[in-house]
């Protein structure tokens, strides 16, 4: 028997008469029989023009790759040995929308790392038992190697430099090294530390609770970064500390102690995780609800307005540096799976309206469960190579901006719900294509709650809408993009793209699926 249905239905039209005011009209609620579903329909309208100039810029590199540094060669490949899975999925981004995401090579790690001129292997990483982050690394020109040949050729990448081992000398090597093996016009930025704000804790041991704060964080960046200035660029701050919670690391104080001193810093970072699983009593604590959940999204991330007004008070690139679901490498069941691949695309395009230029999602292997890919396999946990739904969020991204010139994004707040969200793509001023999400938790085998969406006065009767689902919100598999899959083994895709037509102006967004949505 189906369950009744309550929908929400944006049929979305720009009255020339409105300035700024919201037009909300209810419909009489009116049976739909298709597929045995019954809806109750509600009509609303925005005013098409004002969202155009409170639109933001859509970065063509918005959604981009972290990856832990210990991992930098598993998921590149060794020097002359590349990584052809990894490479693919990155074509496949670069094939769509002709921009590669950045790789940003960082972490805990790139604070244990050091380079050695005469190490035969690109990398090398020691690891205490159990553990999955090396506690010791050591790399060569190999890895520089790779990173020049390995991927696709227009790769770019932000690389990270050792600021926890408290030695100038040790940036200072792995600058020069990088300087002399490494093509530098794939460089967008040099990054000095990860998490500062986190090297007093135990399992870091890298500076003293009585000496370390913001001021000192500046004052010793001060002190290094023109030690390693080589015109180019410096990504900053890969604060962890949520701007929601009292804390003495925020980029508010950084330019309060003076960081606008250091001409070759142009973007700033901050890093953020909702949640954590780094034990089991915060792990129980992780639910897949939380995520599915759009207004939590933007209730928790809403945090960072003051920090991107701050790196943008100076003229800077906001980055959110490092980011993903739950820190200590994600949850399984949660962060694998498709409700996390639409909170994934949520949370990005979200922050993309408060101003954010690009967001880096970590990755790393074995008990990633956050992870894009698993670049090898050959884990406990992961033991074969293969992509997690989180991968799709790259492709929806590719093909939101895919044919736009100037990409802009506005979040339709009026119409959004817990489970919908709303944003409108515009390429200058023109209204081009609609982001509808609908994160409504299904995971029965009842029949399929949908949202009822009218876009007749936007796009007129004909549409093209291009669909990602999957079987339901906790699915690890069997995700679908345009009725596309991405193959396990090659990275390429399987199945022929299908854009469905639609000539009634009417699109279905069943729970747990996002389209895109453009005038046929």
């Amino acid at each position: 028997m189906s369950r009744m249905i309550t929908t929400v239905v944006a049929a979305l039209a720009f009255w020339p008469a409105l300035a700024s005011a919201v037009a909300v009209a209810p419909l009489s609620p009116r049976a739909n029989t298709k597929a045995g579903l019954s809806y109750s329909d509600v009509s609303v309208s925005f005013d098409v023009s004002a969202g155009a100039k409170e639109s933001m810029p859509l970065n063509r590199q918005l959604i981009s790759v972290s990856i832990e540094f210990c991992y930098s060669v598993d998921f590149l490949g060794a020097a002359k040995s590349p990584n052809l899975f990894s490479k693919q999925l990155l074509q496949n981004v670069m094939d769509i929308s002709g921009t590669l995401p950045i790789i940003r090579l960082g972490g805990n790690t790139q604070d244990k790392a050091a380079y050695c001129e005469n190490c035969p292997e690109s990398m090398n990483s020691t690891y205490a038992p159990g553990s999955t982050e090396a506690i010791d690394i050591s790399f060569s020109k190999g890895l520089f190697t790779a990173m020049n040949e390995n991927m696709p050729s227009k790769q770019e990448y932000i690389f990270g430099l050792n600021l926890g081992r408290n030695d100038v000398e040790v940036p200072k090597a792995e600058l020069r090294a990088a300087l002399k093996y490494l093509d530098q016009s794939k460089v967008v930025a040099y990054e000095l530390g990860n998490e500062p704000d986190h090297f007093t804790m135990a399992s870091y041991g890298f500076r003293s609770k009585d000496t370390w704060n913001m001021a000192a964080y500046v004052q010793q960046t001060l002190d290094w970064l023109p030690q390693l200035s080589s015109g180019k660029s410096f990504q900053y701050g890969s604060i962890a500390a949520s701007p929601a919670v009292a804390s003495d690391f925020t980029l508010v104080q950084a330019l309060q102690f003076g960081v606008s001193k250091l001409k070759q810093v142009t973007i700033f970072s901050s890093h953020a995780y909702q949640a954590d699983v780094c034990t089991p009593a915060h792990g129980e604590l992780v639910k897949i609800e939380d995520y599915v959940n759009h207004m939590k999204t933007v209730q928790y991330y809403s945090a960072y307005i003051g920090e991107i007004a701050a790196a943008k008070s100076l003229g800077k690139i906001y980055h959110m540096g490092e980011t993903s679901s739950a820190a200590c490498h994600g949850k399984d069941g949660v962060s694998n799976t498709m409700g996390g691949l639409l909170w994934t695309i949520d949370y990005s395009f979200y922050m993309a309206t408060l101003g954010l230029d690009r967001i880096f999602f970590h990755n790393g292997r074995g008990d990633y469960f956050y992870s894009f890919w698993e670049p090898i396999g050959g884990s406990a946990s992961s033991p074969q190579p293969h992509i997690n739904p989180q991968y799709y969020s790259l492709l929806f991204h590719a093909s939101a901006i895919s044919g736009l010139n100037s990409p802009r994004i506005h979040r339709v707040a009026h119409l959004d719900t817990h489970d919908l969200a709303h944003y409108a793509i515009y390429s200058g001023n023109q209204l081009k294509k609609m982001v509808i999400l609908n994160t409504q938790l299904y995971n029965t085998t009842d029949t399929r709650p949908a949202k009822h969406v009218d876009l007749l006065s936007i796009f007129g009767k004909k549409l093209t809408v291009k669909r990602l689902t999957a079987p339901n919100t906790i699915a690890k598999t069997g995700v679908t993009w345009g009725n596309q899959a991405v193959d396990g083994k090659t990275g390429k895709f399987v199945g022929k793209e299908t854009w469905e037509s639609v000539n009634n102006g009417v699109v279905d967004v069943f729970a747990s699926e996002a389209v895109i949505i453009e005038k046929n």
